[in-house]
């Protein structure tokens, strides 16, 4: 089943139902059919407006990553979440969902580039970021499939799959090895470096564990600001946490031209007693 209402499109089949925005190219919801809770995590007092970021899903940080000097001429993450998507294809059975979406920069922007999103659901969710270089130059850039996953109380959460690793905080530009777990319990911005491995968030209280998997990704990025955003109803930053396969600071992408890179992200729901 699908339709597309008010720029959404609206999509299940016998697996999983799942909701993507056209303006930001967001993966807003997504639910496989054995689960209660949706994956992602998104904030109660979004606006929806098509002129703000949509705070929540999984935001494409395109063609640039934060406030870097990277493309400083663009916006802070990119023009991607703030841009209209085309909807290229939607193809539906009761074991796969595929959906592409495509994004050309706006002309005031100056860059001979594209992005493709490739979306496929059968009993996981897997996202592709395809950037397109169409220039005779190299293009550097960075980017971001900023997951918010919603998990029953960020406190409680046990994050695997980054120990041994190193991280660069953004709150104060230092540089940490992460010796065990994670857990997060105050706020938390560091970019793992050179992380290419799975990672799963063990929630005690929704009894389940998200994996997620990647590729094309140097770099994984953590976050939780620890308080309330203007998109967020009291105490909700406590319900998500964001891990995001990511190429950002030292390790952006350099494309060279007529060439195409690819970032991948999969995601897969298991129960507890699946350990």
């Amino acid at each position: 089943m699908q339709n597309i209402n008010n720029g959404f499109i609206n999509l299940s089949n016998e697996l999983a139902e799942c909701k993507i925005s056209l303006w930001g190219g967001n993966i807003v919801s997504y639910r496989p059919k054995t689960e209660k809770h949706d994956v992602f995590w998104v904030g109660d007092l979004n606006k929806f407006d098509n002129v703000q970021a949509i705070r929540g899903g999984i935001p494409v940080c395109w063609p640039r990553f934060a406030e870097e000097k990277l493309n400083d001429n663009l916006p802070r993450h990119g023009f991607a979440r703030l841009s209209n998507w085309k909807l290229e294809k939607v193809d539906i059975d009761c074991k796969k969902i595929e959906v592409v979406l495509s994004l050309l920069p706006d002309a005031k922007y100056n860059l001979d580039v594209a992005a493709n999103l490739l979306i496929k659901i059968t009993d996981k969710l897997e996202c592709k970021l395809e950037t397109i270089n169409n220039s005779d130059e190299e293009f550097k850039f960075s980017e971001a499939l900023h997951a918010y996953f919603n998990v029953g109380n960020r406190d409680d959460v046990i994050i695997k799959g980054l120990g041994g690793h190193q991280y660069r905080s953004s709150l104060d530009g230092k540089i940490y090895t992460q010796d065990n777990d994670l857990q997060i319990n105050k706020e938390f911005d560091a970019a793992f470096i050179n992380h290419t491995g799975e990672v799963e968030l063990i929630d005690p209280i929704l009894k389940r564990v998200v994996v997620l998997n990647k590729s094309g990704s140097k770099s994984t990025v953590v976050w939780n600001p620890n308080k309330d955003l203007a998109e967020m109803s009291k105490g909700q930053y406590k319900k998500f946490i964001c891990v995001e396969p990511a190429n950002q600071g030292d390790l952006f992408v350099a494309l060279p031209p007529k060439e195409k890179h690819v970032m991948m992200m999969e995601v897969k729901v298991k129960t507890l007693e699946d350990l």
